[in-house]
C-alpha cells in the first residue's frame, strides 16, 4: 500500500532533515507585514478591504485537524460542514457549499464536493505551502460561487522560483491519540540551470475515533425513547444498543503521490504539475444502533468489512505561469490551469457500488496584473473559464449525468492615495448546464462591488465596502431527485430554480500600536431567491428516509467577527501574549425561519509564552447553545472546550516540533453546521505530536 513505503520514505527523509537541520543556521525571521498574492488584489494583510487570513506553512501544521476545513474552523468566522473526521468543508459566515470556492492554485477543484456533505475535497491540507481565505465580496472576481469567499490552497506543486543550493524541501511526521491516526508527508525540491523539479507525497490514516459518551445526542435520544413508548404496544421484542466511547466505521486513509517541473528566469516562470490522489474512509452516519439479537449471530470482523464507505480517487493535471513584461499600466500576465479525471464510489455493506460518481473537467484563469511601483493603481483584469461533466450511475444515483460550462470575463483594481483609497471590481459570467433528461438551463449573471478606506492614523485602518452579486444555481440544486445512501436521505432539486441576487455591506477596522493588535469585521447581506437545502419534516415512504428540499426565498445573513491580541507582560526570558476572538452570525428567510446549520456564537481565549526555543499556550474555546435552530431541526447545546500546546524549535528554526493536549476536559461538543451534529459529536480527549523539519 502507498502508505507503507511513504511511512518509511518520509521517516528516512526526517531523519536526514534534522541531522541537517541541527547544524544549520537559523532562517530569516518571518515579516510583520505580509502581501496577499494570488488574488484579483494584491495588498498586505493589513490593508484588504475586506477580511483576509494568510496561513502560513507553520500555521497549517499547527493546527492540523485532518479536513481543510476542521484545521481552518478555528479562525473567526470559518466553520466546518464536518461529516465525520475524513470530510469537512469549509463555511465562512454561515455560508459553505456552491457560495464557497475552494482553490488549488487559483483554479477550481473538479471534483464532486460541492454536491453533498459526505463528500471529501481533492485538497490535502499538509501539501499547502499556504492557504488563503478571502471573506464577503474581496472574492467577486472568482464568480457566483464565491459570494460567500475563497479558500486558495497553495501547495508550491509547481515551483515559482529558484532552488536555494543543490536541494531544499521538507518532512513532516504526526501521530494523534484520539484515532490512533498517523501523518507522513515530504517534498524535496531540486534545479538544473534554469529548472526546477519537485516531488511530493503525503499519507494520512487513522482508526474510529473516540468520543466522550453516547454518539447520538440527548436531544435525539430522548425523541427516540418517546417515539418508543408510544409504539411499544406494536413490537417489543429486540432493544437497540446505543454506541458511545468510539464512533464505528468512521476511520479513514488518505494518499497522495505528485510531481511537478518549471523553467524559470527574470522573464517569469512556467510550470507542470501531476498529482494522482486516493482516499477510503468510512460513513460513520450509518449503523448507530446494533440490534443485540443481530449481533450474536454476526461475525465482529464480517460486520467491519461490511461498513459503507467512500473510496475516491483523482488524476489532476496543472500549468501555471507568470510573464513579466512592460505593457502600458500592466507588470504580467498570470496564467494557471486544472485538468482532472475524478472518481467517487459509495459503497453498500457487502462492497456493492451503491453509487459510482464521475467527473472530469477543466478550469482555466489568465489574468493580465498591473501595479507598477510608481503607479497609484493595483489590480488586474482576467478571464476565467470551466467545463466539468459530472455523471452519477448506480440504483441509487440521485442526480442525472450534467455539464456544465462557465465563462467568466472579471476586473478589479484599487486606486491608493496613502491616506485613503477606492477598491471596485466586476464580474460578467455566463453558465449552462446540458443534461440527458432534455431540462438544459442556462445563465447570465452580473456582480459589481465598489468601497472605500481611509487610514486616518498610524496602524489604523478602515474600511467599507457595498456588492451586488448573483449566482446561478448548480447542478445538484436544479437536478437532484432520489434517495442519497451516503447521508441517508431524499434530496429533491427544482430544475426551475432561477438565480439569487445578493446585496453586502461589509466593513472591516484594523488598528495595531503599542502592545495591542486588533481587527474587527461586521457584514450585512439581503438576498433575493436565496437557494438552501432544507429538512421538510417528511419521510419517504418507499426509501424510508427524511426528505430534503432545495427551496429559494428571499433570507438575510449579518454578522461578524472579532480578535484583539495584547503583550501583557514580560518574565525573564518570557514574554506572555493573550488572544481573544468571538464570531456570531445569523441567518434567516423570509417565510421559511431560520436558516439550516447556521454556527452559534463562539469565542476563544488564549494566552501564550513566548521565547526564542518554544511556545507554550493554553485556550478555551466555548460555542454558545444555538437554539435559532431551523424548522425540523433540533437545537444543538453549547460546549466549553481546553486545549494546551507546546511548538519548540530544538534544532533552530527549520525544526518545528507540536505536543498537544486537545479536549483535556473530554468534553462533548457537537457542531450545528453538520448534518451529523445529533449521532456523531466532536472527537474526545486527544494528544498530537508532529514534527515539521525543512532543509
Amino acid at each position: 500500500m502507498a502508505g507503507n513505503w511513504l511511512s518509511t520514505a518520509s521517516g528516512i527523509a526526517l531523519a536526514a532533515a534534522l541531522a541537517a537541520g541541527a547544524s544549520a543556521q537559523d532562517a530569516p525571521t518571518r515579516e510583520d507585514v505580509i502581501v496577499v498574492t494570488g488574488t484579483a488584489i494584491e495588498a498586505r494583510s493589513g490593508e484588504t478591504l475586506q477580511s483576509v487570513d494568510v496561513i502560513s506553512l507553520n500555521d497549517v501544521v499547527d493546527s492540523f485537524d485532518g479536513s481543510l476545513g476542521a484545521s481552518l474552523a478555528a479562525l473567526p468566522g470559518i466553520s466546518t460542514t464536518s461529516f465525520g473526521p475524513a470530510v469537512g468543508r469549509p463555511i465562512i459566515r454561515g455560508m459553505g457549499g456552491d457560495r464557497v470556492r475552494i482553490l488549488n492554485n487559483g483554479v477550481g477543484l473538479v471534483d464532486a464536493s460541492g454536491v453533498s456533505v459526505d463528500h471529501a475535497t481533492t485538497t490535502e491540507v499538509l501539501d499547502a505551502e499556504q492557504i488563503v481565505i478571502l471573506r464577503g465580496p474581496a472574492a467577486i472576481a472568482y464568480g457566483g460561487g464565491a459570494i460567500g469567499g475563497v479558500i486558495n490552497v497553495i501547495d508550491g506543486r509547481i515551483p515559482t522560483s529558484p532552488v536555494d543550493g543543490l536541494f531544499e524541501g521538507q518532512a513532516y511526521a504526526g501521530y494523534s491519540s484520539v484515532d490512533s491516526g498517523h501523518q507522513e508527508a515530504a517534498r524535496i525540491r531540486t534545479g538544473v540551470g534554469p529548472f526546477v523539479f519537485q516531488l511530493e507525497a503525503s499519507h494520512r490514516e487513522a482508526g474510529d475515533f473516540d468520543i466522550p459518551g453516547y454518539a447520538e445526542s440527548a436531544r435525539l435520544r430522548a425523541l427516540e425513547e418517546a417515539e418508543h413508548d408510544e409504539h411499544e404496544h406494536e413490537e417489543d421484542e429486540h432493544e437497540d444498543e446505543e454506541v458511545t466511547g468510539t464512533v464505528p466505521n468512521s476511520g479513514l486513509t488518505f494518499d497522495t503521490l505528485g510531481a511537478g517541473a518549471s523553467l524559470i528566469g527574470d522573464w517569469g516562470f512556467l510550470g507542470i504539475s501531476v498529482r494522482s490522489y486516493d482516499a477510503e474512509y468510512g460513513l460513520p452516519a450509518h449503523d448507530h444502533h446494533h440490534d443485540e439479537d443481530e449481533d450474536e449471530h454476526e461475525d465482529e470482523d464480517e460486520h467491519e468489512e461490511g461498513d459503507p464507505k467512500i473510496a475516491m480517487e483523482q488524476t489532476r493535471w496543472d500549468i501555471r505561469g507568470q510573464f513579466n513584461f512592460d505593457l502600458g499600466p500592466f507588470d504580467h500576465l498570470d496564467i494557471s490551469s486544472g485538468i482532472a479525471d475524478y472518481q467517487h464510489v459509495e459503497l453498500e455493506p457487502g462492497g456493492e457500488i451503491g453509487t459510482l460518481f464521475e467527473s472530469d473537467g477543466w478550469e482555466a484563469r489568465a489574468a493580465l496584473v498591473n501595479g507598477h511601483s510608481e503607479s497609484r493603481w493595483n489590480g488586474s483584469v482576467g478571464i476565467q473559464m470551466l467545463e466539468t461533466n459530472l455523471a452519477a450511475s448506480g440504483e441509487e444515483a440521485f442526480i442525472p449525468p450534467v455539464s456544465t460550462h462557465d465563462v467568466g470575463i472579471f476586473a478589479a483594481q484599487r486606486y491608493d492615495l496613502d491616506g485613503y483609497g477606492f477598491d471596485m471590481g466586476a464580474r460578467v459570467e455566463r453558465r449552462e448546464l446540458d443534461t440527458a433528461i432534455g431540462t438544459d438551463r442556462s445563465f447570465d449573471t452580473v456582480s459589481v462591488a465598489a468601497g472605500a478606506f481611509i487610514r486616518p492614523a498610524d496602524g489604523l485602518f478602515l474600511g467599507l465596502s457595498l456588492a451586488r452579486t448573483e449566482r446561478a444555481p448548480n447542478d445538484a440544486e436544479l437536478y437532484s431527485d432520489g434517495l442519497h445512501a451516503a447521508t441517508g436521505t431524499v434530496e429533491i432539486g427544482e430544475s426551475t430554480l432561477g438565480k439569487e441576487t445578493g446585496w453586502a455591506l461589509d466593513g472591516t477596522a484594523r488598528w495595531s500600536g503599542g502592545a495591542w493588535r486588533m481587527e474587527a469585521g461586521a457584514f450585512y447581506s439581503r438576498f433575493s431567491d436565496f437557494i438552501y437545502l432544507a429538512p421538510t419534516g417528511l419521510e419517504d415512504p418507499v426509501e424510508e428516509a427524511p426528505i430534503y428540499r432545495y427551496l429559494q426565498d428571499d433570507a438575510t445573513l449579518w454578522g461578524g467577527e472579532f480578535y484583539a491580541e495584547r503583550d501583557l507582560t514580560v518574565i525573564g526570558p518570557w514574554a506572555l501574549v493573550g488572544d481573544f476572538s468571538l464570531e456570531y452570525v445569523q441567518g434567516e428567510t423570509d417565510s421559511f425561519g431560520n436558516l439550516p446549520r447556521m454556527p452559534p456564537l463562539s469565542t476563544t481565549i488564549g494566552a501564550e509564552l513566548q521565547r526564542e526555543i518554544i511556545d507554550l499556550r493554553g485556550e478555551i474555546v466555548w460555542a454558545a447553545d444555538q437554539d435559532d435552530a431551523a424548522d425540523s431541526e433540533l437545537p444543538t447545546d453549547g460546549y466549553t472546550m481546553v486545549n494546551l500546546s507546546a511548538v519548540a524549535h530544538p534544532f533552530g528554526s527549520d525544526t518545528r516540533l507540536i505536543v498537544e493536549a486537545r479536549n483535556i476536559t473530554d468534553e462533548e461538543g457537537r457542531l450545528h453546521t453538520s448534518q451529523l451534529k445529533d449521532t456523531i459529536p466532536l472527537p474526545g480527549r486527544s494528544f498530537r505530536i508532529a514534527i515539521l523539519q525543512r532543509f
